[in-house]
């Protein structure tokens, strides 16, 4: 804490602490909905005690420190009731007082008086005293205008005005997340003077947030094989596509079925596999070394399967409709079963493990879930798409450092693999054979000559599934592009479209419901509405978080 300001509340404790108590708490309203109810708060430069009183009388258990020792006199003097609750402690460097673990932290009118240098120490010295997912709430000053240009008032008491975006970006490098912020007046009704209130939740005891834990397994963990990358990649995809396949846990987790993991690993691995040049995908790995990724020989016996019939789209497909031959399906099984083991055993079993911050996933063998950090998986929502984009590079580098005479520009090709026209081909024989067939976007009557249209565009999600397949003039087509439909045409064609939905479900229902996966699992009843409230909400978010233009275009 800086001296000058120490040594002023030194030598004018009581008229100061007096001033404290005449004035009412402008915090004290905030404090039943800030701290867990009956719970230990620390109050960090508690001065007269005014605030910690209160804490007590709305039934908190109230502890409080002060760099000050004639505050800690002080408060103990006005409150008998504080009495043993208050010490000696200055920021940054006092140590963890009263057992520490605290449900709840105040430090309200103090980080002012703590300098640039020190405020980063101030802030892990806090996080120190509290339980995981416990609240800290600060108050500092937004505007004083009795401070010099050096930042200090008449008294040479320093006043430091740190922008809350400032202390937020702060507090959440630090594992904490912004609860609330709200301004407020000087409780003391001095003019020029203006404060604002910030309520924070410790979310983590590393010092990382969960991008932080992305960051470092992709930069820093140990991977003698491709399997982290792939892990990243199926989980970013299916935490922007397919939301609604998590199970939102009591523990502070998501459970994420161990299937949908090891259905994008095979198509990421599908190409890297089929490539006339051997692509190497782990240390060591050779054409005749007799080392290898775990599902390579089943996944090269199943790309073989489909070298002359469209590859991985015409197995996708196949798949899907499960017409499958019996040897095609005992194959499938095999290799998924492989894939889930290689998932199992590799990157959610180490993922983190070389990191201070340790292990970032689990399973539960009995669901088949693989575990993930909820606050992992809300960023994953967040940012999903340049996670996968990020980490689809780092592949390839280290597909470059596995193999000499490879370009990262071929690797990455293969990675962004896209299927051929065979799922759309499909969807165009479902629809040629359609009585009054008409555009999807315009309603104009189709006869001989249509397209079929992504709703979602494909360069946007690379998505052949039926529900994103349907018919639309050539015109319309090429006008919507690689844009996403705008909600009034979505609302305004929403019959038409969940019409195809039916159209095509009824046609090949098996096929239908596997890929409505992406979005919803499918409902016994009323399913029309729930796959279009998913999917509606699905270009809403598409369309924010990547900034992509609405068609029609509002004049």
């Amino acid at each position: 804490m800086d001296v000058q300001t120490l040594n002023y509340y030194t030598a004018h404790a009581e008229d100061v602490a007096l001033r404290y108590e005449a004035a009412p708490s402008s915090l004290a309203t905030r404090f039943s909905s800030a701290f867990q109810p009956g719970g230990r708060v620390l109050d960090i430069g508690c001065g007269s005690g005014r605030d910690l009183a209160e804490l007590g009388r709305q039934g908190f258990q109230p502890f409080g420190i002060d760099g000050t020792s004639e505050f800690v006199d002080l408060a103990q003097k006005y409150h008998p009731e504080l009495l043993g609750r208050v010490t000696h402690g200055l920021l940054p460097d006092f140590a963890v007082p009263f057992g520490g673990e605290f449900d709840g932290v105040l430090c309200s009118a103090v980080l002012m008086h703590i300098d640039t240098t020190e405020l980063f120490n101030a802030a892990l010295a806090i996080k120190r005293c509290l339980k995981v997912n416990g609240r800290l709430l600060i108050s500092v000053p937004s505007q004083r205008s009795d401070v010099s240009e050096g930042e200090r008032d008449a008294n040479g008491r320093l006043f430091k005005t740190y922008h809350s975006g400032y202390l937020r970006l702060l507090y959440e490098r630090l594992g904490f997340s912004l609860i609330d912020q709200w301004g407020n007046l000087d409780a003391m009704s001095r003019q020029g003077v203006e404060w604002i209130s910030m309520l924070f939740q410790l979310k983590s005891g590393a010092n990382t947030r969960p991008i932080d834990q992305i960051e470092g397994v992709l930069n820093h963990d140990k991977k003698s094989a491709t399997y982290k990358f792939a892990l990243f990649r199926a989980l970013a995809e299916i935490a922007t596509q397919s939301p609604n396949n998590v199970t939102w846990l009591a523990n502070g987790q998501v459970g994420l079925q161990v299937r949908h993991v090891a259905e994008k690993w095979l198509q990421y691995y599908w190409p890297l596999i089929e490539s006339r040049t051997f692509i190497p995908q782990l240390n060591g790995e050779r054409p005749d070394s007799g080392k290898s990724i775990k599902f390579r020989n089943l996944l090269q016996a199943m790309v073989h399967c489909y070298d002359k019939t469209g590859g991985y789209s015409s197995f996708r497909i196949e798949r899907n409709k499960e017409m499958l031959t019996a040897d095609k399906q005992k194959l499938y099984r095999n290799l998924m079963a492989k894939i889930e083991g290689a998932i199992i055993d590799g990157p959610v079993e180490f993922a983190g493990g070389a990191l201070n911050t340790g292990k970032v996933f689990g399973y539960d063998a009995k669901t088949r879930q693989v575990l993930i950090p909820s606050d992992l998986w809300i960023e994953l929502s967040h940012l999903g798409y340049w996670v996968s984009q990020a980490v689809i590079l780092q592949w390839a580098e280290k597909t470059t450092k596995l193999a000499e005479g490879i370009e990262v520009a071929t690797v990455v090709n293969l990675l962004l693999d896209k299927e051929d026209q065979r799922s759309t081909l499909e969807a165009r024989k479902l629809f040629s054979g359609v009585d009054r067939l008409e555009c999807i976007w315009t309603g104009a009557s189709l006869r001989n000559s249509f397209d079929v249209d992504h709703v979602i565009p494909f360069d946007l999600w690379h998505n052949n599934d039926l529900w994103n397949l349907l018919p639309a003039s050539k015109t319309a087509n090429s006008k919507k592009s690689n844009k996403l439909p705008s909600t009034d045409i979505l609302r305004s064609r929403r019959d038409c479209i969940i019409g195809y939905w039916e159209l095509l479900r009824d046609k090949d229902r098996q096929r239908f419901d596997k890929e409505a996966e992406t979005l919803i699992l499918m409902p016994p009843n009323n399913w029309q509405n729930a796959l279009y409230g998913q999917m509606c909400n699905s270009i809403e978010v598409t369309a924010l978080q990547r900034g992509v233009g609405r068609w029609p275009a509002v004049s």
